[in-house]
Formats: C-alpha cells, structure tokens, sequence
C-alpha cells in the first residue's frame, strides 16, 4: 500500500449540499449571525452551542477568515449560524483585505437575528473603538433586524458584574431592536450558553430546514481540517498569515482509518526552523493536537502527517 493514494476529492474540498433529505412535517428554521469585534469570543460560543468543533478558535485575531455555517437542530427546530471574522472599521481597510473587513456586514443579508457579541473584559477597559463603530453601523441598516446581546468573558470580571450591568443598559439602548440580553463565559465553568441555547431555539419561525438533522456544517471536510491544523499553528507558533496548506494525501485505511498528508509552505528556510523545532520537537506536538482535534470533529480515528517545506523562489 502506497504511504498515501491521491490528494483530496473533489467531493472531499468542495462545500457539503444537500438534497432531499428526511425532516419533520412542523419544521422551523432560523438564521442567525454573529458580529463582534476580533477576539471577541464568538467561535468559541458556535462551537458551545452546537457541541462540536467548527470554527476556529485562537489568541490571534482575525483567525476567521470568512463566513463559516455552523448548524443547530433539535426536536423540529433548526438554527444557522453565521459565524463570521470580526468587525474592523472601515479605516483599516488598507491594513486587512477588504473582504475580510465586509465579511461581517454581508453575512446580515442572509440573517433574521442577530448576535451582538461584547467582551466584558475590554468594555471595563474603555476600549470600545470597535463597538462604537458596530452600534453606528446597526443603526444605519436598511432593515430592523431582531437582535440579542451577549455580554462574553463573564469569567475575567467577577466582582464587577454590577458595572457591566451598567454598560448593558446602556448598550441595550443604543439599538432598539434588541430582545434579549444575555452574559456568557465560553470557558470552564460555562455560564449562560445554555441559557442562549434555549433563547436561540425559541426564535425559530416554521419553515423547511436547510441541513439534515445530524449535519453540524457545510464546511467541507478537507477545510475543517486545515482550520484545525491552522489553529494548531497559531495557538504553538503565534505566526501570522504566511503558512500555505497543500493537501498531498486524503487515504482511507482499513478499520475506517483516514490518513491525511498535508505540507505545510512557507517562504524562507528560517520560517521552516520555527516550525519544525529543535529535533523536531514543535511540529511533533503541532502535529499530535491537530489530529485530536481533527479526529474528535470527523468522529473517526485519524493519521497526521504534516511536512514542512519552502516554497521555490521564481527563477528570473
């Protein structure tokens, strides 16, 4: 047996879509996306709500790119989120691709909710150049879209929570379409996600659901797991955007074994060296997390095989 057959499928890199598929005859639906500033937490509550690994999460920002479904459903109800990079304002356009900076406001023509998600923490810091520019937009939308708010990182302020109480009333009324407010902490203990699982389900209105019952995504799979590979990266290395994925291998083995062989380009020989590590100590433990990570989200048991390599410089 060769160490790997063929790169991914097409079927394996493309979307998932779906057709024809089972649901009950009293479905509901709902369409729901989140905005927030960088770092805000919002991958973190998608991935809480939905109980599986979607979007990816890390100290960096700016870590998601683009719009990223994740899918909810539960007895008849069905919710979409949309899971989208944090909002930037329009005069750092020139430091970001302008795609990213409108990723967030695009994704509201497909929403009928909204999650407005804060960070407890930075707000008692008065640092809120972002949220000031995410109010101003709201108020400026051609059409009045429902929304909660959600008061993140809950566990960073205890002792405080009557100041953020006061920051909520005061937030709560800079948009008048807000329903519900509510304070999350995504991490160890949670508080509040499933209080906001609960809220979300209620807003479902009857209509067809877009996904079967047991799908948690559209992302293809080959993208989960260079999302999860990618967050690996930046959780260890810190790095910026310059590790290009090139997927080389995508084997199944026997016992229902998936073998991924993924190289990882960078540009010089001294972005290899940080990579790789000292014996190879770096790239070893990067390469052990990323398979945990893409073997709990496949639901399968996983081989990892992750080469470094420098791109070719262009002969002139």
């Amino acid at each position: 047996m060769p160490i790997f057959a063929s790169p991914a499928s097409m079927t394996i890199r493309l979307p998932k879509v779906f057709v024809n598929f089972d649901q009950p005859p009293n479905s509901e639906i709902s369409k729901i996306a989140l905005i927030g500033s960088p770092n805000v937490g919002k991958s973190t509550i998608v991935n809480d709500l939905v109980k599986s690994t979607i979007s990816i999460v890390s100290v960096r920002p700016h870590t998601t790119r683009e719009r990223i479904k994740a899918v909810l459903t539960q007895d008849n109800k069905q919710t979409v989120f949309y899971d989208t990079p944090g909002v930037v304002p329009e005069k750092n356009l020139s430091r970001l691709n302008r795609e990213l900076v409108t990723a967030s406001w695009k994704a509201l023509e497909d929403a009928d909710h909204l999650l407005v998600v804060m960070d407890c923490n930075k707000l008692l810091k008065h640092s809120v150049v972002t949220e000031s520019y995410i109010f101003q937009r709201l108020e400026k939308l051609e059409k009045a879209i429902p929304a909660t708010l959600v008061f993140n990182k809950m566990d960073l302020v205890k002792g405080q929570e009557d100041k953020i109480q006061e920051i909520a009333a005061t937030y709560n009324n800079q948009y008048p379409h807000f329903v519900k407010t509510i304070f999350t902490s995504a991490q160890s203990p949670k508080v509040g996600i499933q209080e906001l699982r609960s809220h979300i389900l209620s807003l479902t209105q009857p209509g067809p659901w877009l996904y079967p019952a047991t799908q948690k995504t559209d992302q293809s799979d080959l993208s989960r797991v260079e999302d999860m590979i990618r967050s690996e990266l930046y959780a260890v290395l810190k790095l910026p955007y310059f590790v290009k994925q090139v997927n080389v291998g995508w084997t199944e083995l026997e016992g229902n074994i998936l073998r991924i062989d993924q190289n990882l380009v960078v540009e010089r020989p001294g972005m290899k060296k940080i990579i790789v590590g000292t014996d190879g100590v770096v790239i070893r433990d990067l390469t052990i997390k990323a398979r945990q990570d893409i073997s709990r989200a496949l639901g399968r048991r996983v081989m990892l095989n992750l080469q470094v390599k420098v791109k070719k410089s262009r002969k002139v």
